[in-house]
């Protein structure tokens, strides 16, 4: 049930995909030369996200969008859930229970949405810091260009492989559980 509350603020998301063939309606026509294909990928998302920070992120969603709650339910109603959820999430290995004190398992329904919701988050601080950095230009290049689906970030990155680097710093400090690994394509294709 969280899952299906949470789900139509992921279409607030800027940088969401929805998969594969999504994916390429982001594709640019023309790729001017230089440019590098770029993607970041979180290392072990889900287990990585602390309750506090996936909570003050679902807290901003349904801040940001009380149009997308549904009428029977408030915001303190999904957020305990969630918060249940999250305390709650125990297994079983080699006879002995234990019980998950950070992060949210994989198998569980609401995680997907629930991290696409939390990076999401992250992704509006990062708007923020590179116009600060930046210029409204870049930042709008950005919030434009850097799409996702889940923890697989993807950019056509039109700078240079310096200012990747310092880009790349930036992300990694977004939050001090969160950690982005990158690779870059340079490989140029003419068909």
């Amino acid at each position: 049930m969280v899952d299906i509350l949470l789900k139509p603020f992921v279409s607030k998301v800027k940088s969401y995909i929805r998969d594969d063939l999504d994916f390429l309606n982001y594709v640019p026509k023309y790729v001017e030369e230089n440019t590098l294909l770029v993607s970041f990928d979180v290392s072990s998302l889900y287990t990585n996200i602390s309750h506090e920070l996936g909570l003050t992120a679902i807290k901003f969603w349904l801040n940001k969008h009380p149009e997308l709650i549904h009428r029977r339910f408030s915001k303190e109603f999904i957020t305990e859930a969630i918060s249940t959820i999250l305390e709650n999430n125990n297994f079983k290995f080699n006879d002995i229970y234990y019980n998950q004190i950070k992060g949210t398992a994989m198998g569980t329904k609401f995680a997907p949405t629930y991290a696409t919701l939390v990076l999401a988050y992250l992704e509006e601080k990062l708007y923020s810091e590179i116009k600060t950095i930046y210029n409204t230009d870049f930042s709008n290049y950005i919030k434009s260009n850097w799409k996702r689906y889940l923890d697989d970030c993807y950019i056509f990155w039109i700078k240079s492989k310096e200012e990747l680097s310092k880009f790349h710093n930036i992300i990694n400090n977004l939050h001090e559980d969160i950690f982005f690994t990158v690779e870059v394509n340079e490989k140029c294709y003419r068909f």
